[in-house]
């Protein structure tokens, strides 16, 4: 990058433009990346420290991600921080702290000044429309905040989550946005281990553990960049489950005593717990066959979420192989489009759709092909997926509605180790079938 930019004076005169995620510039797109020997180089060629992105909702500088490492070095016994070479040298020119940022960094003394210069910062709108209260890193913040009117139930912009839903990962700051005033949720009470808490939001809602991260009563609408919990905890995740990934056993005990049957036995499939999950099956033999849409479908959501275990215990004890989870996608197809072979090794047996279609029009075969290309999740092994898949599937070489093969798709994506899985079994271009007109 120092080459390039020492090469190239028109990169350099156009190091600020938004060519990164969200329309960032490459000095905020580094910080999201936590790299601070690249953010040097970048303002050594002329980068501006205050540029920020130009996410509709609200754009992003360098101070408001997640990060916090590159900007404060520790935080002395009195909670103020000692901040890194890296911020005083961005200090020193010119980088701006403002209320998001000093929330975010924990920095009482920085944002009791701002609040004192300009009251109404604590409720204005920064990073995806949040507010300062949203970025904030410490109980101390919380309070300082609150007792200056922020608004402890404003909705960001982008994802629709409150200051507390945004803190569910910080138990101490969650806590004290609660004992502040904010509305609790069950995921709130699940994060925090709070029987109390559960049976509130059970009274106001008495279907709340059926909720799923995007999905239940914690959400206002559908906000345009999905809820804030899919960041936090995967899209799909239930209560129950989501409050064993705390290790809050005893509390876990009480909340399924509150769960209906159908919940219980999500749980225990979901955590691999297979003497309860074969228990509960045993003691209801018609459960898994009784199940909702809603219920049935925690195991599309188990293979979204790289849950091999579950998906395998809800198999074992009844539930639909083809049920359907977001995108209308089965548990295959969701193993698939992440590249999770896996767990296409231990849906095969039984037996799946390999020709039912998610809502875009792909089937499991197409969906790995699609997310080798453009998912490419990291933990993805595409390649043995496709392999697979391939090996079964029935019309390996038919033209979809674009006139292509999947070997063709395969090719377009440059995932060459994808195409070779697809040929190994019989894969062919659309070139290559009969019928194909020459010149």
């Amino acid at each position: 990058m120092r080459s390039l930019l020492q090469s190239d004076s028109w990169l350099r005169a156009h190091i600020d433009e938004p060519w990164g995620y969200f329309d960032a510039p490459a000095l905020v797109e580094a910080s999201s990346h936590g790299d601070a020997e690249m953010m040097r180089v970048l303002v050594e060629a002329g980068a501006d420290v205050n540029a920020r992105s130009g996410w509709e909702p609200g754009g992003s500088g360098v101070l408001d991600g997640e990060h916090v490492e590159l900007w404060v070095k520790e935080w002395r016994a009195d909670g103020t921080p000692v901040m890194t070479e890296l911020f005083n040298d961005f200090r020193l020119r010119g980088l701006t702290v403002d209320a998001h940022a000093a929330a975010n960094l924990g920095d009482l003394a920085t944002l009791r000044r701002l609040i004192d210069e300009r009251p109404d910062c604590v409720n204005e709108r920064g990073r995806d429309g949040a507010s300062p209260l949203h970025m904030a890193r410490t109980p101390a913040i919380v309070d300082l905040l609150v007792d200056n009117d922020a608004d402890v139930d404003m909705r960001d912009i982008d994802h629709g989550a409150t200051p507390a839903q945004w803190a569910i990962d910080e138990p101490a700051v969650c806590e004290r946005m609660i004992e502040r005033g904010a509305m609790p949720d069950i995921y709130i009470a699940c994060a925090l281990g709070d029987i109390a808490i559960a049976d509130q939001v059970l009274a106001d809602h008495p279907d709340a553990l059926r909720s799923r991260s995007n999905h239940g009563p914690h959400m206002h609408g559908r906000p345009p960049g999905g809820h804030m919990y899919i960041y936090r905890m995967g899209v799909g995740m239930r209560p129950l489950p989501f409050a064993s990934t705390r290790g809050h056993g005893e509390f876990v005990e009480e909340l399924l005593e509150r769960a209906s049957p159908a919940e219980q036995l999500i749980h225990a499939a979901w955590t691999g717990n297979r003497d309860r999950a074969q228990s509960l099956a045993d003691a209801q033999p018609g459960l898994s066959a009784s199940l909702s849409a809603d219920e049935s479908r925690a195991i599309a959501d188990a293979a979204w979420n790289d849950n091999c275990t579950g998906v395998g215990l809800m198999l074992e004890v009844g539930f639909p192989v083809d049920a359907r989870g977001d995108d209308s996608g089965t548990p295959l197809d969701r193993a698939a489009v992440r590249g999770y072979a896996d767990i296409v090794e231990v849906l095969l047996p039984h037996k799946p759709s390999l020709g039912v279609t998610n809502d875009f029009g792909g089937t499991p075969l197409g969906g790995a092909i699609w997310g080798a290309g453009n998912f490419r999740d990291p933990k993805g092994d595409y390649a043995r997926t496709v392999d697979l898949l391939a090996a079964v599937e029935p019309t390996l070489n038919r033209l979809g509605d674009d006139g292509r093969t999947h070997l063709d798709r395969a090719v377009a994506s440059g995932r060459d180790d994808v195409a070779q899985a697809l040929q190994r079994h019989g894969g062919l271009g659309s070139s290559e079938l009969p019928g194909y007109p020459l010149g």
